[in-house]
């Protein structure tokens, strides 16, 4: 399984990345852990990490040093910093933040606005594995709450992020996406034309009311999913 701390710092090696957004940091664990790269902003409504954290981050990994953080959240980061990014448009992103349709679409749209044309954006949570971790709610301790009690449930919360793969896949043919099949399903975005879709999206008239059930039964084809061995196919595209 390659994680996504591995995809994101072979996109930046190979793309020579100088411009990388994150939003969702939480503990840092993905943050702190990018190497390379000129300009960090990590977004998050609060950093999960306490001051000496983030200075034994910078220790162990000097190019933390760039990283700007912005404990506010992603709408607020995006409504009052449009010049910081228009000034620095993005290389890279990586979307980790609510795990809902809603805010990961959200997320996506506004940071297409800042994406160069050769750039790409990455989303965690994309290909959940079972019902209990596809479940819709508005937050991680919503989700804790409704599921906590069930025998079934393994404290994995990937949320109804999945769909936001879907909708860029049958409304932005000027777009192109996919999920790769690692690390709970890491789904790429980028300025592309994509082909011709699969059968399935005709028979979509709403994507909020897709259920699990239909994922599970049109996995492939609504994700376009890919084994790992592809990313490296994806690499040598960038």
């Amino acid at each position: 399984m390659m994680t996504r701390i591995q995809v994101l710092n072979a996109i930046i090696k190979k793309k020579n990345v100088q411009n990388y957004l994150e939003i969702g940091v939480n503990r840092g664990k993905c943050l702190f852990n990018i190497v390379g790269t000129k300009k960090r902003f990590g977004v998050d409504p609060f950093f999960n990490f306490s001051l000496w954290k983030k200075v034994r981050a910078c220790i162990l990994n000097p190019h933390t040093l760039k990283n700007d953080y912005f404990e506010v959240t992603s709408d607020t980061f995006f409504a009052e910093n449009k010049a910081l990014l228009e000034a620095n448009i993005l290389d890279l992103a990586f979307i980790d933040g609510l795990h809902t349709y809603e805010q990961s679409l959200l997320d996506t749209v506004n940071t297409l606005k800042y994406l160069d044309d050769n750039g790409v954006i990455v989303l965690h949570d994309c290909n959940p594995l079972d019902a209990l971790a596809a479940h819709p709610a508005i937050s991680i301790d919503h989700a804790r709450k409704e599921l906590e009690n069930h025998k079934d449930w393994k404290n994995i919360w990937n949320g109804d992020v999945w769909k936001t793969i879907v909708y860029i896949r049958k409304n932005h043919t000027e777009l192109s996406a996919f999920v790769l099949n690692t690390d709970h399903g890491l789904g790429f975005v980028f300025k592309k034309p994509q082909g011709q879709l699969p059968e399935i999206f005709n028979t979509i008239d709403s994507i909020d009311t897709l259920d699990y059930e239909f994922l599970a039964k049109h996995r492939e084809d609504l994700l376009d999913l890919k084994p790992v061995s592809y990313f490296e196919s994806f690499l040598k595209t960038l």
